[in-house]
């Protein structure tokens, strides 16, 4: 029962996390996987990627790096518990670069947390924050477009001091957290955790069943989140070439 029911959670967080990313990313099925592209955010490794592999396709794999190579981005390709997979990979001279942590947490109280949701006309401050956060102020006219155009499915929130921000998507009773992020002279003020709860606190109202969220292992973060309460319910290695 407990495998069946792990299963049928990676399934409904997956989908989740696609449904998400093809807000911000254009999204080319291919034969055996789905390759998320943006060339406005080249490079990033969570909006370009070649995931949800179904078989281990030499087509999928080598259209994915042609498309990567038409979109002048680097092409990423994540692997969830396929370690022919990741044979395959390597022989293609694919390496691993990072390996994406799925963590999820259930509220067991309310918090007290606030956050403010921002509206259509107040993208730019939004997008502001995140470049900020993110290291990406190439982006910001780019990043400042996709939040105009996806609020509505995706809601945008920001601290109350406007240095932190986040996005939730709900689907699949799981609400999902991402694009956290802090101004650098704002951090270890406990704001990027306050959005955290706000987000707890969102499930408890919604009467949903978890929070969602990923953290790649080069940032350095997962013991940040485990600290929080989340667990890890599976990881994705991620190859690139």
């Amino acid at each position: 029962m407990s495998s069946t029911r792990n299963r049928d959670l990676i399934v409904r967080i997956e989908e989740t996390d696609s449904a998400f990313t093809v807000l911000w990313s254009n999204l080319i099925n291919l034969q055996c996987g789905r390759f998320f592209v943006n060339e406005e955010l080249p490079n990033d490794i969570f909006f370009n990627k070649l995931t949800d592999l179904t078989c281990i396709s030499d087509q999928t794999i080598d259209g994915a790096v042609t498309l990567a190579r038409r979109y002048h981005t680097i092409p990423y390709v994540y692997a969830l518990n396929n370690q022919k997979l990741e044979e395959k990979l390597v022989a293609k001279n694919f390496h691993l670069r990072d390996t994406q942590h799925v963590l999820t947490k259930n509220p067991d109280m309310t918090l007290n947390s606030s956050a403010y949701m921002i509206s259509n006309n107040e993208s730019m401050l939004w997008s502001t924050i995140f470049c900020q956060a993110y290291d990406c102020h190439d982006w910001i006219t780019s990043v400042d477009k996709i939040v105009r155009q996806s609020i509505g499915p995706i809601e945008y929130y920001i601290d109350k001091s406007a240095s932190s921000c986040v996005a939730l998507y709900e689907n699949n009773s799981i609400l999902g957290l991402y694009c956290l992020g802090t101004m650098p002279d704002m951090r270890r003020k406990g704001l990027a955790a306050s959005l955290i709860g706000f987000a707890l606190n969102e499930v408890k109202r919604r009467n949903l069943e978890l929070l969602m969220l990923e953290t790649y292992g080069l940032d350095g973060l997962l013991d940040f989140y485990l600290k929080l309460g989340f667990k890890e319910e599976y990881k994705k290695n991620i190859y690139t070439i």
